[in-house]
């Protein structure tokens, strides 16, 4: 390169210099400005020394000018994107949160369940011992209210009345009441009382006892006494009970 040519960089160089060197620091740090600045100084000089003219070394920082802006936008995009993985990672955090405190909850309703199964099945022991109670005290008014209603209408000697299973068509059979009565009048023949002892007698109730009556009849030699027994029953109920041919007592001694 002669003199005149460097001298002529030289200038273009200590005109540009500053101006290109706060551009870049825009967009790059100092040594990143530096080693470009040095770069570019070579450049001018070269293509001054090729006879570059000043209108193209302008164009040139114009197309350092738009790498810059893409060199910002790209910055900026790189920072959303930064941005964005910190909120889809704080997300996945709490999502993994409610996930935990989620099966947390479902452990404490599974125990609250099993809780809740255990209490019932305790209600369901309790309210069975009620009902065997209820049953039971039942079946023993009935023993005595038949009994001495037998022998008072109709004169009959009366055994003991009880539950029983029988074994009728190879299945067993529960009845409420049953016993033996002798008629004084026909001393040879048996007296089969069978009963059906509940506090609130119902038509299903009724129809279930005309079946075991029917078997009774088939199984049991001699006479049947069939009666059914209660605190209360519907009109519906005591029709159901005499069409059937059945006997209907109340607890309180009263016989239809």
């Amino acid at each position: 390169m002669d003199y005149n040519t460097a001298v002529m960089a030289n200038d273009l160089l200590l005109i540009d210099r500053q101006a290109i060197a706060a551009e870049l620091r825009r967009a790059f740090d100092e040594p990143t400005t530096q080693v470009m600045l040095g770069v570019l100084e070579r450049v001018a000089a070269q293509v001054h020394a090729a006879g570059v003219t000043r209108e193209d070394f302008a164009e040139l920082k114009a197309i350092v000018a738009r790498i810059e802006a893409v060199q910002e936008r790209t910055t900026l995009g790189l920072e959303e994107l930064r941005q964005t993985v910190a909120e889809l990672t704080r997300g996945q955090a709490e999502l993994r949160e409610s996930v935990v405190e989620l099966r947390q909850t479902v452990a404490e309703l599974a125990q609250g369940q099993a809780e809740l199964r255990q209490s019932v099945d305790r209600l369901a022991k309790q309210v069975g011992g009620l009902s065997d109670n209820f049953g039971a005290e039942l079946e023993d008014t009935a023993y005595i209210v038949l009994y001495d209603l037998l022998r008072r209408e109709f004169g009959w000697n009366v055994q003991p009345l009880e539950r029983s299973w029988q074994i009728w068509n190879g299945a067993e059979e529960e009845i409420d009441i049953f016993g033996t009565a002798i008629d004084p009048a026909k001393p040879e023949e048996t007296i089969w009382i069978v009963g059906e002892a509940k506090h609130n007698l119902t038509l299903k109730q009724v129809e279930r006892f005309v079946d075991t009556v029917k078997r009774a009849r088939e199984h049991l030699s001699g006479r049947i006494f069939a009666v059914c027994f209660c605190y209360r029953a519907r009109p519906e109920v005591v029709q159901a009970v005499k069409l059937a041919g059945l006997r209907l007592v109340y607890s309180y001694g009263r016989m239809i």
